[in-house]
């Protein structure tokens, strides 16, 4: 009876960690950012001055649900402005939604997807009393 209390004992305090078979867990790198309207964000002109290596940038989706960032942190710190990436991301996906969480900040994104591509449009207005304007990232899987 000892081992019986002492088996159900171990397993909850040593519970199997959660693993995310979501077809997003793989590494992505950047290859354009362009704007869902063209001519709506003027800015992205200026991104392969202020951030050369910008399509260098991959995002690895973990199975634990962490999202990691790789080869220009000047991209992440761009990208950033409009998506929380960067180090302690969380993901997670609800059928065409993506949700990216960096401490207090939780951003959702639409997204989609097929089995060597990744679109995710972001919403770069910052006033939210005005209509949305998207930038389109897509993404390479490695």
């Amino acid at each position: 009876m000892a081992f019986v209390v002492t088996a159900c004992k171990d397993d909850d305090e040593n519970p199997a960690p959660q693993v995310d078979d979501n077809p997003i867990v793989g590494t992505w790198q950047l290859t354009s950012v362009s704007a869902e309207t063209p001519g709506t964000i003027p800015e992205l002109a200026l991104l392969p001055t202020l951030a050369a290596c910008y399509l260098d940038l991959k995002l690895t989706f973990k199975s634990d649900n962490t999202l990691t960032t790789a080869d220009c942190p000047v991209a992440v710190l761009a990208i950033s402005q409009i998506a929380p990436v960067g180090e302690g991301t969380k993901w997670k996906v609800n059928g065409d939604v993506l949700t990216l969480t960096s401490g207090s900040t939780t951003k959702d994104f639409k997204f989609t997807q097929t089995p060597s591509e990744l679109t995710v449009v972001a919403n770069t207005q910052t006033d939210a009393t005005k209509p949305a304007v998207n930038a389109l990232l897509k993404f390479k899987k490695l």
